[in-house]
C-alpha cells in the first residue's frame, strides 16, 4: 500500500447515535483540549459569523506589535461556523468493485487488508490502489507513479500557494502537449465534483500547487486540496499527537486533505484521500470571538517573541477523534470527530520542505498558533518543532 498524505487535524467530544461511543475515563481525560460551551470572556469581543466576511487588514482597529500580518486575509467564504461532529464511514469497501470502475480497472485481483482498518487494495500491471472501512480511498498510475516506485522523484521546480496569492501565469508540458497551470487546476476542480466517492457534504479548495520536472521535459502536477464545510476549512497541519493523556502516545487531531496528480491533460493519474468523514451532527453559532480579539490573544500568547512573520490566516476546524487508544484505532470505522472552529495564525519556520518525499509537504515549513473561536483557548505547536522564531 502507497504511503498516504501527511496532514494534520484537532477538536472536542460527543455522542452519537451510529457512532462509538467514548468511554468515560477517555471523556474525562480529553475535557484538558476543551469546553463544548461557548464562554463569554473580559476584554473580548464579538461577531456574527456573516461578518467574517468583510474582514481585511484595512477593517482591522487592532495591530498587534509582535505578529506582521500578510496583505491577504480572507474569509469571505465561511457561510456559517460553530461546533460540528463528523463520523468516519463504516463498511465503506462494499463499494470497492465500483470504485475500480470508476478509475477504468475492471475486476482487479483484492487483497484484504490484515487489520481491522485496513480495508482492499489491489495491483494490476499500470494501476494500484485501495479502499477502506473508514471511507478512505487511494490509487496511483502514471509515469510518475514509477518514479516514486524507484524514489527517484523529479525535481520541484515550482511551489505555488494558493491560499496566498493568485494563479501565476505558468504553462506545463503536461506528456507533450501544453497548457497552463490554471487550467490544469480547473480541470482537477472539475473532475472532483463528479467523481462519486468524494461526493457529501463536503467541498474541496485548492491550496497548493507542486510542478516537478523530469529529464525528458515532462511535468507533474500534484495539487493540494483542502476540505471544507460550509466554507470552513478542515486543518491539516495541526500538532497530531500527545504524550500527556492517558501515559503513552494518543492521537488528538486527524489528519485531512486530498492530493491528486496530472501528467496528462484532463485525466487524474493518482488521487489518494486522508480523511473523508460524514457530518452528523452541527451547532452553528451566534455569535463567535471576532478577529481582532483574536489577535490580542494570539499577541499575549507570543508576547515573548519580537515581530513573527505569519505566512497566512484561515479559519479551520480541528478535529479530534473521541475514542479508547487502549481497545480502538483512531481509523477505524465510525469513529466521532468533534471540530472546534479556530483562527489559524500560520509562520514560517526554519524547516525546508522535503523535494523527494512523497506526498504535500507544506507542514514541514509551518508552525501554527491556533485561537479557539468559541472560548479563547490559544494552542500552537511551537515545541513540536523547536520553534524559537523568525
Amino acid at each position: 500500500m502507497k504511503k498516504a498524505l501527511l496532514v494534520p487535524l484537532i477538536a472536542g467530544i460527543c455522542l452519537l447515535v451510529g457512532c462509538a461511543e467514548a468511554p468515560d475515563q477517555v471523556k474525562e481525560n480529553m475535557k484538558d483540549y476543551g469546553v463544548n460551551e461557548q464562554i463569554v470572556l473580559d476584554n473580548v469581543t464579538y461577531c456574527s459569523p456573516a461578518e467574517l466576511k468583510n474582514i481585511t487588514p484595512d477593517t482591522l482597529t487592532y495591530h498587534p506589535q509582535n505578529l506582521i500580518l500578510p496583505d491577504k486575509i480572507d474569509f469571505s467564504d465561511v457561510e456559517d461556523v460553530g461546533l460540528v461532529t463528523f463520523c468516519s464511514k463504516e463498511n465503506f469497501s462494499v463499494n470497492k468493485e465500483d470504485f475500480a470502475a470508476q478509475i477504468g480497472v475492471v475486476s482487479p485481483k483484492w487483497t484484504k487488508g490484515d487489520t481491522a482498518e485496513a480495508g482492499w487494495d489491489f495491483q494490476t500491471d499500470d494501476t494500484s490502489g485501495y479502499i477502506l472501512e473508514n471511507g478512505r480511498f487511494a490509487f496511483f498510475s502514471g509515469k510518475y507513479e514509477k518514479y516514486v516506485a524507484d524514489e527517484n522523484y523529479p525535481e520541484i521546480t515550482n511551489r505555488i500557494y494558493l491560499g496566498r496569492e493568485s494563479c501565476p501565469d505558468i504553462t506545463c508540458n503536461l506528456n507533450g502537449t501544453s497548457t497552463s497551470l490554471q487550467q490544469v487546476i480547473d480541470s482537477a476542480d472539475e473532475w472532483i465534483d463528479e467523481f462519486p466517492y468524494l461526493d457529501g457534504e463536503l467541498t474541496y479548495k485548492i491550496r497548493t500547487a507542486y510542478i516537478r520536472h523530469d529529464n525528458a521535459g515532462n511535468d507533474y502536477v500534484e495539487l493540494f486540496y483542502q476540505p471544507m464545510y460550509k466554507g470552513v476549512g478542515l486543518s491539516y497541519i495541526t500538532h497530531l499527537m500527545d504524550s500527556n493523556v492517558m501515559g503513552s502516545i494518543v492521537i488528538v487531531a486527524m489528519s485531512s486533505g486530498l492530493s491528486v496528480n496530472i501528467e496528462s491533460p484532463g485525466t487524474i493519474s493518482t488521487c489518494v484521500t486522508q480523511l473523508n468523514p460524514d457530518v452528523v451532527k452541527e451547532e452553528m453559532a451566534d455569535k463567535v470571538i471576532d478577529f481582532d480579539s483574536a489577535l490580542k490573544l494570539a499577541e499575549e500568547k507570543l508576547s515573548g517573541f519580537n515581530r513573527l512573520k505569519v505566512a497566512e490566516v484561515r479559519i479551520e476546524y480541528v478535529l479530534k477523534p473521541i475514542y479508547n487508544p487502549d481497545k480502538q484505532s483512531p481509523y477505524g470505522e465510525h469513529i466521532t470527530m468533534e471540530a472546534r472552529p479556530v483562527y489559524t495564525f500560520y509562520i514560517p519556520c526554519e524547516h525546508e520542505e522535503n523535494n523527494y518525499e512523497y506526498g504535500i509537504t507544506e507542514a514541514n515549513g509551518l508552525v501554527y498558533v491556533n485561537v479557539d473561536m468559541l472560548d479563547g483557548t490559544v494552542t500552537d505547536n511551537f515545541s513540536v518543532n523547536s520553534f524559537h522564531g523568525n
